[in-house]
Parts: structure tokens; sequence; C-alpha cells
């Protein structure tokens, strides 16, 4: 599972991102918020996450045999 999350990290930062988005409001008390912006591309979060998860269940697998009791 880590591997596949880094597989998708590795071709999804070979890709070029093009956004050149910019906002101005002049002259307002107001702050604007963008709901759902993010700098990364949805496909580098999830391959990140996979990463995560993946080491997640090889911390768990391996503290399980390292902690399980052998029989005599």
């Amino acid at each position: 599972m880590s591997v596949a999350g880094v597989v998708v990290l590795a071709v999804e930062a070979a890709r070029p991102v093009s956004f050149g988005w910019f906002a101005y409001a002049p002259l307002s008390d107001t702050v604007f918020t963008a709901d759902g912006l993010h700098v990364l591309s949805t496909a580098s979060l999830v391959g990140a996450v996979v990463v995560v998860i993946g080491l997640l269940l090889v911390a768990a697998c391996l503290g399980y045999r390292r902690g399980a009791r052998r029989r005599p």
C-alpha cells in the first residue's frame, strides 16, 4: 500500500501544475476564503494518505509479530 502511494505521488509530482488564480477585493472589510481550495492536487493528497495508511499497517504488523508470544 505504501509503495502504491509513493507511485501515485511520484506520477503526480511529474505532472506540471497549472494554477494562477488571483483575487483582489479593494477597500473591502470582509475576508475572502475559498472553500475547498488546496495547493496540492487531489491525487497527491490521496497518494499521501495511502502512504500513511500503508506505513501504519506495516507498523501494526511488525508490532504484532514482535509482541506475539511464542509457543514453548
